[in-house]
């Protein structure tokens, strides 16, 4: 449809009303009219009075729809200035959050700057890419910001199944020392696959950076001694700087066993602990359940102790009463 097809739109009033007070007017000024002539007044005055009587309602009609019309500019104008504050505040509210977001941001232990950076990197995931990568983006968004809230809050943090990240990242960021409990049974064959073989490398890094690293090798099981694994992975943890010691369970018969299972203490601030499941094939490593990180200041205390107390009843490999 071209533009000149497309029929213009009256402005101002609309043509009923027109047409309604041209008739009222008319009407108006006729009866006057007739009402003067049925008193015998002259014409002209007749005419003048119908005339003005008619022009006195015309006026009327204008200004009764000139304060309706008012009345809608005024409740349109509270209504905008209504919109108009509610925007304003939302704005200040926003404004305000975001202050207090990086005041936040500055008095944090984190790095300023790295916060700034998930933020802005955040940002660069726009319409153009794909739903997919929009899903994932913010489940990862979310999985962080609840590990986050765990740490902050309650001072551990739970992962179902077994962890690398954090066993990883925590020996990375160490400063000052590491001690390690290892059950053989849980260990299993984990220094030979990729983890482990990190987890070694991670280590070495460590050890190179002033990083003190203990690690006790639990032997839970009687024929674990006879196995040649275990000699291997001892000399492994030896050449990368390690300090290494060996416990066997069936001549440590009054350490309590409630309490054995796989934890790392980093720099006796952070523990971190592994929950496996039950044994039911011996030559199956047993499902890690979860891992755990904790903060809490009594719970690595106690961690601290055990270790120690594990550490002076073990010995070296050579020293161990192996049997």
């Amino acid at each position: 449809m071209s533009a000149s097809s497309v029929p213009v739109q009256p402005s101002g009033r609309s043509l009923p009303d027109v047409l309604r007070k041209v008739i009222v007017t008319l009407v108006t000024g006729g009866m006057a009219f007739a009402i003067t002539n049925l008193f015998h007044q002259d014409g002209v005055v007749s005419v003048t009075l119908s005339v003005l009587i008619g022009g006195v309602a015309l006026l009327v009609q204008f200004l009764v729809e000139f304060e309706g019309r008012l009345r809608e500019v005024q409740l349109g104008q509270v209504e905008q200035a209504k919109s108009i504050r509610e925007c304003v505040d939302a704005r200040f509210r926003a404004i305000s959050e975001a202050t207090e977001l990086f005041g936040l941001i500055e008095e944090s232990a984190v790095q300023t700057e790295l916060l700034s950076q998930v933020v802005r990197h955040a940002t660069k995931i726009g319409p153009e890419t794909p739903e997919l990568a929009h899903r994932f983006a913010h489940r990862e968004l979310v999985r962080v910001a609840e590990f986050l809230k765990e740490l902050g809050d309650g001072g551990e943090a739970t992962y179902d199944g077994e962890d690398r990240d954090w066993l990883l990242g925590l020996t990375r960021s160490s400063s000052r020392s590491i001690d390690a409990t290892s059950l053989t049974t849980v260990d299993g064959g984990v220094w030979v696959s990729d983890l482990g073989l990190r987890y070694l490398d991670a280590q070495r890094e460590a050890v190179q950076r002033g990083v003190k690293i203990r690690r006790i090798f639990i032997l839970d099981r009687p024929d674990t001694a006879a196995d040649g694994a275990l000699e291997e992975v001892y000399h492994q943890h030896v050449s990368i700087g390690v300090d290494v010691r060996v416990l066997d369970l069936s001549a440590a018969s009054h350490l309590r066993r409630t309490s054995l299972f796989d934890f790392v203490l980093f720099d006796e601030v952070v523990s971190y602990e592994v929950t496996t499941g039950s044994w039911i094939d011996e030559h199956v490593r047993p499902i890690v359940v979860n891992t755990r990180l904790v903060l809490r200041a009594a719970r690595v205390h106690e961690r601290a102790d055990r270790f120690d107390e594990l550490w002076d009843v073990a010995a070296p490999l050579k020293q161990a009463p192996l049997k």
